[in-house]
């Protein structure tokens, strides 16, 4: 083996470095990546105008905005009176604005999967009074 392909064969203290940035980096992608991976939410959706709030059936504790003029239209036309709670099943990313400890939740909606009146039992535990939450008109 002549001198040429021993320097080839051998590692680099530069290219491994440059290795393990790119592995770093691939990291890093994959892990924020996953962060924003599309999950399926089921729940209470109120509308007052073009956001309006979802409340998830395994979290009743927590509501998220939703800015989604799509769904709005869809809620208006199942809706006899502004402000009934429908069921949806939506598609989507969640989301958090402002402060990590203390910022306002939203749901970015990429399809509804369902939307109609809440059965009977359904979201048990979304029973509060829905107007507590909303903004008044």
């Amino acid at each position: 083996m002549d001198g040429a392909h021993r320097v080839l064969a051998r590692p680099t203290a530069l290219g491994s470095r440059r290795s393990m940035r790119t592995f770093r980096a691939a990291i890093l992608v994959l892990a924020f990546t996953a962060c924003r991976r599309p999950s399926d939410m089921n729940g209470i959706y109120v509308s007052a105008d073009s956001a309006g709030m979802f409340f998830p059936c395994d979290s009743a504790d927590v509501a998220f905005l939703v800015p989604d003029s799509g769904l709005a239209v869809r809620y208006r036309n199942a809706v006899s009176a502004p402000r009934e709670p429908l069921f949806v099943r939506l598609r989507g990313v969640k989301r958090r604005s402002g402060s990590i400890y203390d910022g306002r939740r939203w749901f970015q909606v990429q399809q509804v999967l369902e939307i109609r009146p809440r059965a009977s039992g359904e979201c048990p535990s979304v029973a509060h009074p829905l107007s507590t939450v909303l903004p008044s008109e």
